[in-house]
């Protein structure tokens, strides 16, 4: 990871997103000496979605079936009413 200062990324900023954008590289900014930032690539920074396997819906609508069903809230004050 390449790492700068505050003042010299401001200053090549383009290039800098150029870099992280196109060749994959990450740069930390430094403040007085202190890392303060970070720019990397944006699948770094937003993961990309994962939808669930067949096998992992199965599994979870397997565990759907072992649960016990409870009445209704609507059939629950007509039992009172009664």
């Amino acid at each position: 990871m390449q790492s700068m200062s505050l003042a010299k990324a401001k200053a090549h900023l383009s290039v800098l997103v150029d870099e992280v954008e196109h060749h994959h590289k990450s740069v930390l900014i430094l403040r007085h000496g202190k890392p303060a930032a970070a720019i990397v690539p944006v699948e770094v920074a937003v993961p990309v979605k994962r939808c669930m396997s067949l096998d992992e819906i199965d599994r979870v609508f397997a565990k759907l079936g072992k649960v016990a069903p409870h009445a209704s809230a609507v059939e629950a004050l007509l039992a009172e009413r009664r």
